[in-house]
């Protein structure tokens, strides 16, 4: 979502990607190398609860005023909402979709829209689905003044979705097709992409602390927890398959948790049969520094904001 481009600012060095969480900041900085490619040279996830003190320390540490920002909304600051495609013009978009969009939030006038078009489904009678992203003005009003306060050149707001799908593209079967885990503290997304297209995405009620064999949980109740993701992860991949006529890829990609992701990964395969494997950032983005799995997973969504990538997306 590109917004308040400046046709006055001098190139940028490279691209800093950050996001904002109820824990901390997530950081990634890439610069663009001589052949205009971007390499990552720094990635950490700071927590704090003092947003703007952390923030001008990075933009004094880093240069940051140099850099492209893109700001990733943390998953509170918006919504994502399923419609059937209005009857509309491209100019008149956006504006048919806020009527739409009155019986699932209280005021639709206080929230930026953008939306992005699904695939159209191979069942009969389908209709035109597209993905509506609704983000309180005031949430991300918020986080715009909080990074031009510290003098920072916003030139992108993403999503956790389209953050993560800039990650699947890096994959080997990326064509063919990605089922890819994130997995956070307390919550995940699940994306499963086609061509790099997101075909469905899932919001994950359990995070990593409630999925590890190594977490606070045990026995009967672990295991309701980790039934219940891949029921999800089945489900999911069934309906993919069926909807768009494409091969059921049951092979999952997870991006790694802080402890033990192997856990996790046994659990899939030994008691429900689904076969995953590790997406280790630090061997496929071009980088000069080494990413601990704690890094990958609280920062995966900012590396893929700096990957660059064509998404079409309507400005907010």
């Amino acid at each position: 979502m590109q917004l308040l481009k400046s046709i006055f600012k001098k190139k940028a060095v490279g691209v800093v990607a950050l996001s904002f969480t109820s824990e901390g900041v997530a950081v990634a900085i890439s610069t663009y190398e001589a052949n205009n490619e971007l390499l990552l040279i720094h990635c950490e996830f700071i927590y704090s609860n003092k947003k703007l003190d952390t923030l001008k320390a990075l933009v004094r540490t880093h240069n940051l005023d140099q850099y492209d920002c893109h700001i990733v909304l943390a998953t509170e600051d918006y919504r994502l909402i399923s419609l059937e495609s209005p009857m509309a013009e491209d100019s008149e978009m956006l504006s048919a979709i806020r009527w739409k969009i009155a019986d699932f939030i209280d005021s639709p006038d206080d929230v930026f829209l953008d939306y992005y078009s699904m695939p159209i489904s191979k069942r009969a009678n389908s209709v035109d689905m597209i993905e509506v992203v609704a983000a309180p003005k005031s949430s991300v009003q918020g986080l715009i003044d909080l990074c031009q306060h510290c003098e920072l050149h916003i030139t992108n707001i993403d999503i956790q979705e389209m953050a993560l799908r800039n990650l699947s593209t890096l994959l080997p079967d990326s064509q063919r097709g990605v089922v890819l885990l994130h997995l956070q503290k307390n919550s995940g997304h699940m994306l499963i992409t086609h061509n790099n297209i997101i075909h469905l995405n899932r919001k994950i009620a359990s995070g990593f602390d409630r999925l590890n064999d190594n977490g606070p949980l045990g026995g009967s109740q672990l295991q309701i927890e980790q039934n219940s993701l891949a029921l999800e992860i089945q489900r999911s991949t069934d309906h993919v398959s069926s909807a768009f006529s494409l091969s059921n890829n049951t092979e999952i990609t997870v991006i790694p948790t802080p402890n033990d992701t192997q856990s996790i990964l046994n659990f899939l395969s030994i008691e429900h049969g689904i076969t995953a494997r590790i997406m280790d950032l630090s061997t496929i983005v071009n980088s000069n520094i080494i990413l601990s799995d704690t890094t990958q997973a609280m920062c995966a969504p900012v590396i893929g904001a700096t990957i660059p990538y064509d998404v079409n997306i309507d400005a907010l």
